[in-house]
């Protein structure tokens, strides 16, 4: 009898499975799309961190002096707190100003390695990423690795006449029947490294 694939899994965008920064083990992005309620929470060495921890303000000044009209540039980055006023200095006539910068927030993530896909918040790379025949293979949490698996095993794939799922938007790489045995070893891996 042929398998139908049938969605089980409906929770695989809430959280975010990352690795740890601290201790390379498995770690949770809460909130993800929401860079001022998220947090990184790692279970093996207790890591907490919430991103509103990792908000840095850039101010710059950039006006011509009203004395001698020389061009005045100023720029100062990775600053914790808002700074209220800043003292610039001419370097042409050497006229002092107090001028309120503009202020930009940005937030100071983790350091990326390339070529992985990492959460937008804290820059800490997905816990499931695979390289299958050149391309980057990879799943958001074990909920999404278990849909993956539910809908490559199955023999029939039905579609939804008034939606897409996640499964149906899937890379062709990972639908294709040739690839099926391989992408579910990947999945299968997954699924047994994550407890």
């Amino acid at each position: 009898m042929k398998k139908i694939y049938k969605q089980e899994h409906f929770r695989y965008y809430e959280n975010l499975l990352v690795v740890c920064p601290d201790c390379g083990e498995d770690a949770v992005v809460e909130n993800e799309h929401n860079y001022k309620q998220a947090t990184l929470k790692c279970r093996h060495c207790d890591l907490l961190k919430n991103a509103s921890d990792l908000v840095v303000y850039k101010a710059f000044v950039n006006f011509y002096c009203p004395i001698c009209a020389h061009p005045i540039r100023y720029e100062q980055g990775n600053l914790k707190e808002k700074p209220k006023i800043n003292n610039v200095k001419c370097d042409a006539c050497d006229s002092r100003f107090q001028i309120q910068p503009k202020i930009e927030n940005y937030l100071n993530s983790f350091p990326k390695e390339e070529g992985l896909i990492h959460d937008p918040v804290f820059g800490c790379p997905y816990y499931f990423q695979a390289d299958f025949k050149g391309k980057l293979f990879w799943a958001r949490n074990r909920e999404h690795v278990l849909e993956m698996e539910n809908y490559v095993s199955s023999d029939l794939r039905t579609r939804l006449p008034y939606r897409m799922r996640m499964v149906e938007r899937l890379p062709t790489f990972i639908k294709e029947a040739k690839n099926r045995e391989a992408i579910l070893k990947i999945l299968q891996k997954w699924k047994n490294s994550y407890k």
